[in-house]
This record gives C-alpha cells, sequence and structure tokens, in this order.
C-alpha cells in the first residue's frame, strides 16, 4: 500500500538527520496519509488455552465469544494439520472497523473490506467484529488456518533444513484459509458465477496475473474445494509437507496429485463447470435486460428523487472517479440517463467527508429532498444532511456512544432517521433519531445483526434484515417490521435465506428486497430481486421481541406470500421501487457493479418467476454461541507493556570512499504495536585503532498510542563521511571526518487523515575535521516544523489524483561558539490531474532556501526530479525546481500479449512526456559555477517508460535533450535508467 507507512518512519528520518543536523528541515516531512489513534484504549488480556485474546472491557462479551470460537477452531484445526502450535497465540480484537483502522500492529492503512489479518513476526492474529458473530467466527477460523499454514511450512523447512525464505502461493494460503472456516458463503457464489458467465476465470496456470485480488481469493478457496472433493483433504496437507521439494508450485502439485499441472487445471475448470452451468439455462444478463444509469467504476445504494417540477434524478455511490463520492444523474421517464453522472458530494478529500463505506451503508432522500448519507469523519462515522434542491449542505449529525453507523432513512414526516449501528460492545442495533429534539433512541438491544431499517409509507412500521431469526444461528437473515405503535418485532420472511436490503413499495403494502439461499447440494444461489407481502392488519401475538431476554414461545399466525422478480447470473443489490413503478438495483455482472432499472414493477409481482408461500407460524427460539469467560475457566490480567525483538540484522559492506562499514539493527516493540525501541550500531575503522573512534550507535523510542506520535532518542556517529551537502567540503571530493553526538526528538501530530504538523528538535555536539585548516566546532541546536497535506489517489506506479504539499521552516544555530547559524524555508506543491482513466497530467513546485552562516547545500538531478543531470549533480544553497509530466498507459498487463514476460512480473508498461526546469544558486542568482551546476536555469525535456514489476517496484527509463542558460542552449541528448514510483 502506497500511503505513509505510519510514523515509525519518524525514527529513520531522524536517525538520517542526526548525520547532517544543521539540515533537519531538508528532510523534514514525507508524504503519505495518517493513521491516526483517537482511542485510548483500555487493553486486556483474557488467557485461554491456546490463546491470549486483547480486547478493551467494553467488548468483553464479544472477546468471550472470539476465545470460544478459536478454541473450537484450534481443536478441529489441529486435526487437520496433524500438528500442534508451540507457542500461544495472540488474538486482538476490535468492536468495530473503525477502531480495527487504528491499530500499530501493522503500520499501513487499512481499507473498508479487510476482516483481518495475520501477522507473522510476533504470530498475532487481528480482527474486527462487524455486528454479524456468524461472520466474525468464520474470520477467527480463516486467521487461524493462516496460523497453522504459517507454522506448519516453518516446521518442514526446519525439519528438511531448507531456508526460511520460501512462501507458498497467495492464492493455495488464502484459497485453503477460506475452504477450512466454513461453506462457501454467497460473496463466493457471486464471484465463481460471474467469472463464468462472463468469461473471465483464470486458469489454475495463470492464477499470478490475479495475485491478491478478491477474484484470486474465491477462486482459489473453489481450487482447494476442488482438491478436497476429488482427491481428499489429506492431499491439501501433503501439498504442504511436501512443499520444501520444489520452487514452483506447479511442480509439487503435480507430484502429489499424480497429475500433470494443466490436467489439473482443465480438471477444476470442468469440475466448476459440471457444478454451475446447468443452473444458467435461463439466466438473465443484467446488461441485457436492464438499462443502464451508471456502469462505469463500482457504483452502489441508488435512490430516485423526482422534484416538483416534474423532473427525476438518481442519487448513488461510485468510485467512478478514484475516489469514493455520492453522484447525481438526471434520468427521463424511462430512467435514460440525460447527462453523464455529477459528483455531487466528494469524498476522499477532506476532513468532512473522509471516507464513504461504498458497499455498506445505503442513501436516503426525504419527500422534500433532504439527502441522508453516511460518512467517516475523524474516529466515527457521522450522518450529513444535504439539500438536494438548494444543492446546498445543511447539517451533520455525530452520536457520542455509536462508533459505525449504516443505512439511515427518513420518516415519511422528514422529522426522523432510523439506521442501524455498531457501539462499543461491536453488537448491531437499530437506532430512531428525532433531528427536531435531538433525542437518540435505541430500538433494539442484543446480540443479534439488526441492519438496512427502511420506514413505511404510513410510519407505523420499520422494516429490517436480521439474523434474529430462529435459523440464524447457521448465518441466515430474515426480514422483520417493528411496528411503532406496540413496540413489537414480527417477522416479514422466514427460513434458511439470506433476506436483505429491504424498501416499501409506495402504497405500503410489499417489500422489495434480495435474497440468495443455500440449496440442496451447499451452494448459494445467486443473489435475485424478491417481493414480500406484508399484512395490512397486525396479528394480536407478535413472533419475536426487542430484546433477547424476552424472546421464548411466540408466535406469527399468518401465511404470506414472496415473489421472485429476477433470475440473473450473478447478484443484485439495494433495490428500490420508486413512485413511478419502476425497479432501481445495483447489478454485479463481469466484475463491475452498475446502477440498472426495470419498468413496470407490479406486471412483474403480478407475475413473477416463482412464487413462494411463507408459513411465519414459527416457534421462535432464541440462540446464541457460546461464551469463553473466567466462569468457563479463563484467566483475566491487565494488559502489560513488553518488549521482544521484531527484527535483528547484521550487514558488512565496502566502499571505495569509506572503506569497510560494519553495523547491526535491532528493532523491539510491544505486542501491540504501540512502542518501538530502536538500537544501531554501526563502524568504519579501517584498523583495529581507530574502532573507538569510528563507533557509532543510537538508541531510539517512538510512541504510538497516543494522537500525537513522539520519537526521541541518543546517538553518536563519528567517521569519515561522504556529504555533498556540506558547504564547507570539497565540491569535488567533499570526505571529511566528523564526530556527532546528542540527542534528538520529534512530534507529529495528525490534524487529520490527510494534514499533520511534525516538529522536529535536536541539540548536538559536532566535531568537524576537514583535513584542511582548523576543526570547526559547535554546539549545534536545530528547530524545524513542518506542515503536510495529502489527499493524492495512487495507482500503481504512482498519484494520479489529488493534491500533496510539504512547507518547512527551521532554524540552526551553534548555541556555544556561533560558527553556525541560518534559517531553512522549504516549500514543495505537487497537483495531479486525472483527464480521462489512465492518462494524468501531473504538475510540481518547489522552493527552498538555506542562508545564513554554514547554510548546507539542496541537491537536485536524476530521473526522480531534474532528469538528463546525473543523480545529486545540482546544488545550491538556494534552489526553485519544477516538473511537469503528462502519464499514460502504453500497454496494461503485457503478459497477456506475451506470456514470456509473466515469470519477470511485468504489471504494466506506461509513458509519460516530461518537462522540468530548475535553478540552483548560492551567493548570486547569476553567478555560474559549473562544477556544481549553480547559477543558471538548467531543464529538460522528453519521454518516460516506467515498468512496473510485480506491482510494488518501477523501473524508470528516460530518453530526450537537456538545456542550459534559460532554455537558450540545448545539450546533449541523453539517456537515464534508474527506479522509483512518480512523484
Amino acid at each position: 500500500m502506497r500511503y505513509s507507512i505510519g510514523l515509525k518512519v519518524i525514527f529513520f528520518v531522524l536517525i538520517a538527520c542526526a548525520f547532517s543536523l544543521e539540515a533537519t528541515a531538508q528532510y523534514g516531512y514525507y508524504f503519505g496519509r495518517n493513521k491516526i489513534q483517537y482511542e485510548d484504549f483500555d487493553w486486556a488480556v483474557l488467557k485461554t488455552e491456546h490463546f491470549d485474546v486483547y480486547y478493551y472491557p467494553e467488548m468483553l462479551e464479544l472477546a468471550e465469544h472470539g476465545a470460544a470460537f478459536a478454541e473450537e477452531a484450534y481443536d478441529e484445526l489441529q486435526n487437520k494439520f496433524h500438528f500442534g502450535l508451540n507457542n500461544r497465540v495472540p488474538l486482538i480484537f476490535y468492536s468495530s472497523n473503525l477502531h480495527f483502522k487504528q491499530t500499530n500492529v501493522t503500520p499501513g492503512h487499512i481499507p473498508d473490506g479487510v476482516g483481518g489479518f495475520f501477522e507473522f513476526l510476533k504470530g498475532r492474529v487481528v480482527i474486527p467484529a462487524n455486528g454479524n458473530l456468524h461472520q466474525f467466527r468464520r474470520v477467527v477460523r480463516h486467521e487461524l488456518v493462516h496460523v497453522f499454514t504459517f507454522n506448519k511450512v516453518l516446521r518442514v523447512m526446519r525439519d528438511y533444513r531448507i531456508p526460511q525464505d520460501r512462501f507458498l502461493p497467495l492464492w493455495f494460503t488464502e484459497g485453503l484459509a477460506e475452504y477450512w472456516s466454513g461453506e462457501p458463503d454467497h460473496s463466493h457464489e457471486m464471484v465463481i458465477r460471474d467469472a463464468l458467465v462472463s468469461n473471465y476465470l483464470t486458469p489454475l496456470e495463470n492464477m499470478y496475473r490475479i495475485n491478491g485480488s478478491f477474484v484470486m481469493y474465491k477462486q482459489g478457496e473453489a481450487i482447494c474445494r476442488f482438491i478436497g472433493e476429488e482427491y481428499g483433504e489429506e492431499y491439501l496437507l501433503e501439498l504442504i509437507d511436501n512443499f520444501w521439494k520444489e520452487f514452483d508450485f506447479r511442480r509439487v502439485m503435480s507430484d502429489v496429485l499424480r497429475e500433470d499441472f494443466k490436467v489439473i487445471s482443465a480438471k477444476w475448470e470442468a469440475w466448476l463447470k459440471a457444478q454451475y452451468y446447468p443452473e444458467f439455462e435461463d439466466i438473465q444478463i443484467p446488461s441485457l435486460m436492464a438499462g443502464a444509469v451508471a456502469a462505469r467504476g463500482f457504483n452502489s445504494k441508488p435512490e430516485a428523487y423526482s422534484g416538483k417540477d416534474g423532473s427525476t434524478r438518481v442519487f448513488f455511490v461510485s468510485n467512478r472517479d478514484g475516489y469514493s463520492s455520492v453522484f447525481e444523474v438526471p434520468v427521463d421517464s424511462n430512467y435514460t440517463p440525460l447527462d453523464k453522472p455529477r459528483a455531487l458530494i466528494k469524498g476522499g478529500r477532506g476532513d468532512k467527508f473522509e471516507a464513504f463505506h461504498l458497499f455498506e451503508s445505503r442513501i436516503s432522500i426525504s419527500e422534500d429532498g433532504k439527502l441522508a448519507f453516511v460518512t467517516k469523519s475523524g474516529e466515527k462515522d457521522v450522518i450529513h444532511i444535504y439539500d438536494v434542491v438548494a444543492d446546498r449542505m445543511i447539517t451533520t449529525y455525530a452520536f457520542e456512544e455509536l462508533i459505525a453507523v449504516y443505512s439511515p432513512d427518513w420518516s415519511p414526516d422528514g422529522k426522523q432517521l432510523v439506521f442501524s449501528s455498531i457501539d462499543r460492545a461491536g453488537f448491531s442495533d437499530l437506532y430512531i433519531f428525532s433531528t427536531e429534539s435531538g433525542l437518540l433512541r435505541r430500538v433494539t438491544d442484543d446480540h443479534y445483526d439488526d441492519r438496512d431499517p427502511a420506514w413505511s409509507p404510513d410510519g407505523t412500521r420499520i422494516a429490517f434484515s436480521s439474523d434474529r431469526t430462529a435459523v440464524g444461528l447457521n448465518g441466515s437473515y430474515n426480514l422483520f417490521t417493528y411496528d411503532n405503535l406496540d413496540g413489537q418485532i414480527r417477522y416479514i420472511t422466514y427460513g434458511e435465506r439470506n433476506d436483505m436490503s429491504p424498501r416499501w413499495s409506495p402504497d405500503g403494502r410489499h417489500l422489495v428486497f434480495t435474497s440468495t439461499s443455500r440449496g440442496s447440494g451447499g451452494k448459494f444461489s445467486a443473489q435475485n430481486v424478491w417481493v414480500a407481502d406484508v399484512p395490512t392488519t397486525v396479528p394480536e401475538s407478535p413472533a419475536v421481541a426487542t430484546s433477547s431476554a424476552d424472546l421464548g414461545g411466540l408466535s406469527y399466525g399468518t401465511t404470506t406470500y414472496i415473489r421472485q422478480l429476477t433470475n440473473l447470473s450473478a447478484a443484485a443489490f439495494d433495490p428500490s421501487w420508486t413512485e413511478d413503478n419502476q425497479l432501481v438495483f445495483t447489478a454485479f455482472e463481469s466484475f463491475r457493479f452498475s446502477i440498472r432499472t426495470m419498468a413496470g414493477i407490479d406486471s412483474l409481482v403480478a407475475e413473477p418467476l416463482e412464487l413462494k408461500t411463507v408459513n411465519l407460524a414459527q416457534s421462535d427460539t432464541t440462540w446464541s454461541f457460546e461464551t469463553l469467560g473466567v466462569d468457563a475457566g479463563a484467566e483475566k490480567f491487565p494488559y502489560k507493556k513488553r518488549y521482544k525483538l521484531d527484527i535483528a540484522q547484521g550487514q558488512v559492506s565496502q566502499s571505495a570512499v569509506l572503506g569497510t562499514v560494519g553495523g547491526a539493527v535491532l528493532a523491539f516493540s510491544d505486542m501491540l504495536g504501540d512502542d518501538y525501541l530502536y538500537l544501531s550500531i554501526l563502524n568504519t575503522a579501517d584498523r583495529s585503532s581507530d574502532f573507538l573512534r569510528s563507533l557509532s550507535f543510537s538508541l531510539t523510542r517512538v510512541q504510538l498510542h497516543r494522537r500525537a506520535n513522539i520519537a526521541y532518542g541518543i546517538y553518536r556517529f563519528s567517521g569519515r563521511r561522504y556529504d555533498i551537502t556540506d558547504p564547507d567540503a570539497d565540491a569535488t571530493f567533499p570526505i571529511f571526518f566528523e564526530t556527532l553526538y546528542g540527542g534528538v526528538t520529534g512530534v507529529s501530530y495528525p490534524l487529520s487523515k490527510f494534514r499533520r504538523l511534525d516538529i522536529n528538535t535536536s541539540l548536538t555536539w559536532s566535531n568537524k575535521d576537514l583535513q584542511i585548516g582548523p576543526e570547526r566546532k559547535a554546539l549545534l541546536l536545530s528547530n524545524s516544523v513542518s506542515l503536510v497535506h495529502d489527499n493524492s489517489l495512487y495507482s500503481l506506479n504512482g498519484p494520479v489524483n489529488g493534491w500533496r504539499a510539504g512547507l518547512t521552516a527551521a532554524y540552526t544555530t551553534d548555541v556555544k561558539n556561533s560558527n553556525v547559524s541560518y534559517f531553512t524555508l522549504q516549500a514543495d506543491v505537487r497537483r495531479y490531474f486525472r483527464i480521462v482513466p489512465g492518462v494524468t497530467f501531473a504538475t510540481r513546485g518547489v522552493g527552498r532556501i538555506n542562508d545564513g552562516r554554514e547554510a548546507r547545500l539542496f541537491i537536485l538531478g536524476g530521473s526522480w526530479d531534474l532528469r538528463g543531470y546525473r543523480l545529486f549533480t545540482v546544488r545550491g544553497q538556494k534552489m526553485w525546481f519544477t516538473s511537469n509530466e503528462l502519464r499514460f498507459p502504453i500497454v496494461n498487463a503485457p503478459y497477456l500479449i506475451a506470456p514470456v514476460l509473466a515469470p519477470f512480473g511485468i504489471v504494466n508498461l506506461r509513458g509519460a512526456l516530461f518537462f522540468d526546469a530548475a535553478h540552483a544558486w548560492n551567493d548570486d542568482y547569476s553567478t555560474i559555477q559549473r562544477q556544481i551546476n549553480a547559477g543558471e536555469t538548467l531543464g529538460a525535456t522528453g519521454l518516460g517508460l516506467r515498468v512496473n514489476i510485480f506491482g510494488g517496484f518501477v523501473l524508470r527509463y528516460d530518453l530526450g535533450y537537456r538545456y542550459r542558460n534559460g532554455f537558450k542552449d540545448r545539450d546533449k541528448f541523453f539517456r537515464q535508467f534508474f527506479f522509483g514510483f512518480d512523484f
């Protein structure tokens, strides 16, 4: 992930600055979005037989469920793997995805949709809850399969004395984790169905092409299930046991399964087709049977609104421009778009609309045009109200006790909102909020997952989806209504189905929803649009009550009907029944989510594809998963911070300038990743008598558990240095001996996800011997402050949209001898304009000033900035620089054209037309110093080629002409090869 890797890098920034502390500000900022610790979690530990469960007190019940799930899975997986774990497994639980995003166990940012991860340095498993206990249980099992797989592979490699630097293919490890975590869920069936119908199923021999994608997870699961069912599950274990024999996993598969790899691949595809093709006879392809309102990008959560002027607009959430935003598109009476979609509310660019939950939260529009929608804003979700008639924001509602908020829906009078939410305990319930009084009322309060509420047109009932059904223990969801008059909850549908996203018909007699059910073979059906008849009279006895304490023995003596309206190839989501009798919904096809519409929904209801009778006279029973708490033998302890070694690495190298250099780095951290200790040792002595004189070390602590991230340390650096930025050193061969020792501290305070303030301070004793003239001794106090902004959107090769900027001011002075005294000012602004998908115009402007006694030199030159000039050959105490690029694709996925490139991991080939210009100077702007290319305006124009390898490494080849003397003189033609992402 090419965002900021987290503020742990502040350590390396500080140590780099310590080598040239007078120039702290030159290294005083780095780009990237911020991971913010909003919460001060009061961590505790629940110890079971095999696990240490980390939790905070508000989520104790959830932690006890997770402990029970883990011990249950441990017993089963120990039998499957024929292997037991030697060490206890740390399980770190969060009660919501928004809390999970704050974890420091991994330095990277965690996007929506990540259900958990296994970190192998300390063997930690980190999992958030999402209100669904059944899904929570599945994710615990999934991650524990990773734990067993990782440790099993380590054991096998040790037993055969093979270096532990080999990894199983990602498709296999993730596929096995999905397969052994439970039966295929409906998302698995959706993707596999669509891959077969839309013909993008990737053959087994080409799985590397989809490495890391969502499709890879589902295909990997299908492959492992195929092996388990056709060859036997023991062969999955044999693949792990024999992994040590070959570097190529394809050979391992051929050896273990005793068939040619291509034969295995062909058999797997045939096995899939035999299961699914018989079901495709009468399927409907969304693009052929429903009109498109929005088809580019990922689009979801449509809502139609008809104004008083007779115009109709469809609003939806989409990432069609790279950022997730709310779009609107005007449509005619047939719901044919009249114009291109317009971004109404732009997300992902600023603090207020920090992030939309693209597939998780519906939007709602009141009769008078008030749009209610949810975004992340700071530490929690909030509800915004936007007037689509006046085209302006009205207000924002935040709720102190609620963390995650989903799918607000207006009451008919436009005075109340109902929505689902997850509190700090980690359970999902319904809430009603009065926009007039500001009062928040909790409707449900239990461990069931209540979601997708929808207010009836007469305001008497709220429909919603929930697993509080008697068959909810296996993950089923049915539809219910909450009666606003008597406070009772009643069934609308019943059965082992997943009934989701209910919306009322305009007359209040029907609910349109999506549903999928598991067939006799265990597979889910395609997720289609259905309609349920809703009784117009309320029976005397409710079906279920509002809390688990009241459940038991209640019945609903009514028979109703549900009607299937579509038979899609893969899935439908978010259906809405408009006032003018249209069905608007999200369709999944060709791995895209499009907004589609069908006319005449009443005729579809009158003549459904299938009509089912649902008997709601069910005896309601409570259900709950087991817990493992203190009463069941677990022990509870407060969390105590203990450091453990993360990494120890040593290296010896030889340099023509510095001679032999040897050193080591050790890193320690606590279990939660909140506190780090770094120790580094370095020596550049070329003879034993200089060993102590040339000994360098640093000890730094980095604390990340607060919003303000703090780093501080002590150091001693001594030895020969090659420093082209030192103004006293010889320009041709800037080598000298310097001893530095002192202390450094830094504070990085994130103002938001996109902006932060960095403050660095150091006090250093410097003794510099230039070998000509007297030694320069100074006690250097260096202070810097930087303001950094970054909302840029990344692709594989670099930013493609948004902007980033860094502003720095610094002052360095010799507080003892006054030998050094200068100030630093820097500005670096970069803007990215996405012209069309794949094509970006990028522009960058930089200004830097070091002015005063012993002011250091800035550097330019090379493929990263001023092309055509050798690396760091342009130097000056002051400089400006600008670069402009038009970036465009040449070949995406070149391995499809030339399969011979596949083993080299070449992801794409892109081009860039560039124009660079720069001017560096010291005392006088026009005094030319050719040795350091200062005193004249330099430039370069040409063409750049970029090759991305394995998705994380970019090779750069630039060719063109360079210019001197303010572009009056064209210099020689150049070719330049280097590496690195686009600026």
